[in-house]
């Protein structure tokens, strides 16, 4: 089953969880924090509680043991769109503002501090962007590429 829209209705700290898949079943999952959750076009496998009809005349699915699907296939979800990168010119070194600093040795500009803030933040980005499910492992080295020039253009001197 293929996830469309989740929703998390948790309220006075008691998980609650409304999930639509892409063939418009509508599922509640309750009294379970879901850490981390699943996202639109992750696969899920679940058990069946019961199932019921609302007020309004819609039907619905009380589910327990929700876990995301591992693909044994090894197959990629087709992208909900087409990763959007402009190739432009290769990233440029950031000028230097003035000479009243004291030189790094050299490392690329870096240190480890500025390594494992590099590390940290683009490790971040492209689990994020995989784990969204729009992108294939054929898209991780443009990932990378795209996050470590984000980090330079806009933390690298913080």
């Amino acid at each position: 089953m293929i996830i469309d829209k989740i929703f998390d209705n948790t309220k006075d700290g008691v998980p609650n969880y409304s999930i639509d898949l892409i063939d418009g079943t509508r599922l509640y999952y309750r009294g379970v924090s879901m850490n981390p959750m699943p996202q639109k076009g992750d696969a899920i496998n679940y058990t069946v509680i019961n199932t019921k009809t609302s007020a309004n005349g819609n039907q619905y699915t009380n589910i327990k043991d929700l876990e995301v699907a591992v693909n044994p296939n090894e197959q990629q979800h087709e992208p909900q769109y087409a990763p959007q990168y402009t190739h432009t010119q290769p990233p440029q070194p950031v000028p230097q503002a003035n000479n009243t600093f004291t030189p790094k040795a050299p490392s690329n500009g870096f240190n480890k501090s500025d390594t494992q803030r590099l590390d940290i933040f683009v490790t971040g980005v492209v689990g994020r962007s995989m784990g969204s499910g729009h992108f294939s492992v054929s898209d991780i080295e443009e990932l990378t590429k795209n996050a470590v020039r984000a980090f330079n253009e806009n933390l690298k001197e913080l």
